[in-house]
């Protein structure tokens, strides 16, 4: 999938903005295991990213005084999956989850990484343009 006229650095701080939002179902998820009737969420990565570079996916807080902060809130895109389940309907797999934290842990180090690596390299040429 290529993001046309998107940095690179600001592909990777949106991607790091999903991977967190995406903890946040993870853990949701995880914290409800034991809840009767509980259905788990799963967070669309690429959809919910795509979203939120092309600014859609979003609402406004709407302002009553100008000395107001501007602030906008992404609304992820994530879809309810249906598993077999426990005898109290439970359908979360405690070790997919835990899986499923991994990754997306390992993903959020990696695009914290490369963007750690985008700025290095900035320094790096302005420090050897002196």
């Amino acid at each position: 999938m290529a993001f046309e006229g998107v940095n690179s650095v600001q592909l990777l701080q949106r991607a790091m903005q999903v991977c967190t939002q995406n903890h946040t179902v993870i853990a949701n998820n995880i914290a409800n295991a034991d809840t009767p009737n509980f259905t788990p969420s799963k967070l669309d990565f690429q959809r919910t990213l795509s979203e939120t570079l092309e600014g859609r996916g979003r609402f406004s807080l709407r302002k009553t005084q100008a000395r107001h902060l501007d602030m906008t809130r992404e609304i992820p895109r994530f879809e309810h999956i249906a598993l077999s389940s426990k005898n109290d309907y439970n359908k979360v797999d405690l070790e997919q989850e835990m899986a499923n934290l991994s990754e997306n842990t390992g993903n959020y180090t990696i695009y914290g990484s490369l963007l750690v690596k985008q700025f290095k390299q900035a320094k790096d040429m302005l420090a050897g343009l002196r």
